[in-house]
């Protein structure tokens, strides 16, 4: 089961195409470990009245924590050789947490945080599902433990008791996880309140079913087909666009617990199968294997310059994985699992040694990361007369230099003041607040008083519009909200293949009417992404719908005397701009789309077509030109990631942004 398991994930990480369901592999190991650990504890209890807590965590520090902390060593060094100096900090964080078995938490946050979602993976990411076994390997035991004990003066039947317990919790995490799935399950997807009933299933079904040996052996290899029949569809048919773990996770945890309560043996068909070498063999590995795996895949760019993209490309991966994964297994693993006479304290000793040992790598990778890459951002990201940018184009020049500036490895931190990234205060609203709030740049007694609004694409022209206000003396106030377009309609939210209705936003849009019709600013300039969505429709009929949404706010504030502009949107390139550009041998036209894979007519070309009241800013020129939207332009680095834009390529056409702004008021 082990294998089935695993297997499943790995040809989803590497052939998502051919297994789009795979992840569910992770709830059949959940089911499992509920399994294994629940029958542990409860025959330790039933033959001693106790449960020992120092042996338990000592066997699972001697069984996960070795391996676990070798590959995340690994990872740290891998990152310090193949990956940029900007995203040494975001990896040392996981790294920790990763360590500490709370990676799944940090992923809850990341998950309602916009600028995480554009971000490259993160190699041990896949932590996430470890962090949630070890949290209930806490808990888990103290519960039983603790209704043991109460059992047994009460006089309470043991199995009955923890049955009743352990179902009542079970059941809890299980409605919560289905309400989640609807309401938030983004984050949803990574919180151990949400996974505990698929380790529960496991938990109960080795309570309940102990008297499997008595059922008839032709009803049991039923339940084996039904759960493996259960496993495959739901790995076959299942994407990652479905939330999770809501009902639909019953399917794979069900069928899972299904085979489990077979118990097939090898005289039997089914267990013939499953107890093939082969079969046994990935089972034995399956730990390391997962551990191992994914930080192959994402190395593999860095290491060879290409993507996993074609079946040599996975082939190369899988081999490399369970070669890493044998080794891992029975060079580490089976080195620390068994204790030895009188070593009953070192597995603690051994932990808190790799532990601390992880946590210092990482801090010192943070530290030299923001050294090295604040150094680099400084020298590499001032426009000049090799460096004119957008510039360029109003001279003509359309050489799109070798050397460009930000240095590809150090682009994703070229974001502006905004984020907060140097010193100064965040001030864009976050996925789930309702609140505004504020970017305000020049004199407040300003004769021209802007607003713009939008999502990161209103944000990143934020730093041409902080330029603008420095030059021209106009007001400038940026009234932003990650992933939210500022429209009348329900747009949706997506993170993490999850999608839900952003209220938050339609609550934040009225919010901000009500707070321009206040402070009446002369132009309110209209920016978002142009992949904004509408839940459950398709694209085209999202973007009328939006454009809809936007036309009405729009007309409220013009019949208020209030100008209305808006920015027509920049292109969207095909592949991660700074990722491609630092590979070996990177060209610019390799890495660039061309205008019409780039652009497209999405919800503010509609609506500016449909409302004569509003203005249109169109800077697109500045970006496409000839049939293409190269990815330097005048020595600058145009974007930070596949559609933001740095902030240095941004202030180059703060001269052009204000001719717009100048033609938008007349």
């Amino acid at each position: 089961m082990r294998a089935i398991a695993v297997l499943a994930v790995l040809v989803y990480h590497v052939w998502p195409g051919v297994l789009p369901g795979g992840y569910i592999g992770v709830d059949v190991f959940f089911v499992i470990s509920g399994y294994l650990i629940t029958g542990l504890l409860v025959r330790e209890f039933e033959r001693s009245d106790t449960i020992s807590l120092r042996d338990f965590y000592a066997r699972r520090i001697r069984r996960l924590l070795p391996a676990a902390s070798v590959t995340l060593l690994a990872v740290a060094v891998s990152a310090w050789l193949w990956l940029s100096a900007s995203e040494w900090r975001d990896l040392s964080r996981e790294l920790v947490a990763s360590a500490l078995y709370v990676e799944n938490w940090l992923l809850v946050q990341r998950s309602v945080d916009y600028l995480a979602q554009d971000a490259a993976p993160s190699p041990v990411q896949h932590f996430w599902s470890l962090s949630v076994e070890e949290q209930f390997y806490i808990i888990w035991p103290l519960l039983m433990l603790g209704v043991g004990v109460l059992a047994r003066r009460r006089g309470w039947p043991i199995r009955q008791a923890f049955l009743t317990a352990l179902g009542v919790v079970t059941l809890a995490s299980l409605a919560y996880g289905v309400h989640v799935s609807f309401v938030d399950p983004a984050p949803g997807y990574f919180l151990t309140t949400t996974r505990v009933w698929e380790l529960g299933i496991g938990g109960l079904l080795v309570i309940a079913g102990r008297d499997v040996d008595g059922v008839t052996g032709w009803i049991r290899s039923g339940f084996g087909w039904l759960g493996v029949a259960a496993i495959g569809t739901s790995a076959w048919f299942y994407s990652s666009r479905l939330p999770f773990p809501g009902y639909e996770a019953l399917l794979p945890t069900l069928g899972a617990a299904a085979l489990l309560f077979a118990r097939v043996g090898e005289q039997e068909v089914l267990g013939r199968l499953l107890s093939t070498r082969p079969m046994q063999y990935v089972g034995d590995i399956s730990y390391s294997l997962y551990l191992w795996h994914w930080p192959v895949v994402v190395f593999y760019a860095p290491v060879t310059g290409r993507e996993v993209a074609t079946l040599q490309d996975g082939v190369v991966v899988v081999v490399v994985s369970i070669l890493l994964a044998h080794v891992s297994k029975y060079v580490i693993e089976e080195r620390f699992r068994h204790a030895r006479k009188g070593e009953s304290f070192r597995p603690y000793v051994i932990g808190a040694g790799l532990t601390a040992t992880l946590a210092l790598f990482a801090t010192g990778l943070t530290f030299a990361g923001d050294q090295r890459a604040r150094a680099e951002f400084e020298e590499s990201s001032l426009v000049d007369n090799k460096h004119p940018g957008a510039g360029a184009i109003l001279n003509l020049d359309w050489n799109t230099n070798a050397d460009f500036i930000p240095k590809a490895e150090i682009a994703r931190l070229d974001r502006g003041p905004a984020y907060g990234l140097d010193g100064s205060s965040r001030c864009i609203g976050s996925v789930p607040s309702k609140d505004l709030s504020f970017c305000h740049y020049g004199p407040e007694d300003a004769k021209l008083n802007i607003v713009i609004v939008g999502d990161s694409h209103a944000v990143h022209w934020l730093p041409a519009l902080e330029k603008i206000a420095g030059i021209r003396g106009w007001r400038v106030t940026g009234i932003t909200k990650s992933s939210c377009a500022f429209t009348a309609a329900l747009t949706q939210f997506s993170s993490r293949g999850a999608d839900r209705d952003y209220i938050e936003c339609q609550i934040w849009g009225q919010k901000v009417v009500e707070w321009i019709l206040e402070h009446h600013p002369d132009l309110v300039i209209i920016s978002h992404s142009p992949r904004q969505a509408i839940p459950g429709t398709s694209y085209p009929s999202s973007q009328e719908a939006i454009a809809e949404g936007v036309r009405k706010y729009a007309r409220e504030l013009d019949r208020a005397g209030i100008r209305v502009a808006v920015i027509k949107h920049t292109p969207w390139q095909l592949e991660d701009v700074p990722g491609c550009m630092a590979r070996p041998n990177a060209s610019i036209d390799a890495c660039s789309t061309t205008a019409q894979q780039a652009l497209s007519t999405a919800s503010l070309a509609i609506v500016a077509k449909k409302e004569a009241s509003i203005r249109v800013i169109d800077m697109q020129n500045y970006f496409c030109f000839k049939g293409d939207c190269p990815v330097v332009i005048g020595g600058v680095l145009v974007y930070r990631d596949k559609h933001h834009l740095t902030a240095t390529y941004a202030r180059s056409m703060a001269p052009m942004l204000a001719d717009g702004i100048e033609s938008a008021m007349r």
